[in-house]
């Protein structure tokens, strides 16, 4: 539930809030799609943080949302549910654990991103592949926020 008194057409809360605006969400929509369309980063890598972010963040919504791309790409249910012990369970590649390692910091504090944790994630990326990975940090990290701050994602 939100505390926006008014909200417009819509499948989820999020939809019908962001809607509201239908030229922003438009915009957001294309934007958040390039990720998963472009596919400049492993989709599994992606969901994985996202899911992370949201966890950390508390946004309910975000951590209930799947996306197609990363279940094509064989993430299961049971990976998901082993995310909060990711820095120990065997199941993650070293991938998993440099993009989850640096995608925590980047929420709790980014000013304490290192040389070392960028390089442990650049050795697997290409540089195109890094940019396009911290700016899908920034948007999941910035709407799950906007959505616990409008009450959509608790």
């Amino acid at each position: 539930m939100t505390w926006i008194g008014e909200t417009a057409a819509g499948t989820t809360l999020f939809d019908r809030v962001f809607n509201l605006r239908p030229n922003l969400y438009a915009d957001y929509q294309r934007f958040a799609s390039l990720f998963w369309s472009e596919r400049l980063v492993d989709p599994v890598l992606l969901e994985l943080c996202r899911l992370r972010i949201a966890q950390l963040l508390r946004c309910e919504a975000e951590r209930c949302l799947r996306h197609a791309p990363a279940r094509a790409a064989g993430l299961t249910e049971d990976k998901i549910a082993a995310l909060p012990r990711w820095p120990a369970d065997p199941q993650f590649s070293a991938l998993e654990r440099a993009g989850l390692a640096f995608a925590e910091k980047f929420v709790i504090d980014p000013h304490a991103i290192t040389d070392d944790d960028a390089a442990a994630v650049t050795v697997h990326l290409s540089p195109a592949a890094m940019v396009a990975f911290t700016e899908a940090l920034a948007l999941f990290e910035g709407f799950a926020r906007f959505q616990v701050l409008l009450g959509i994602g608790a």
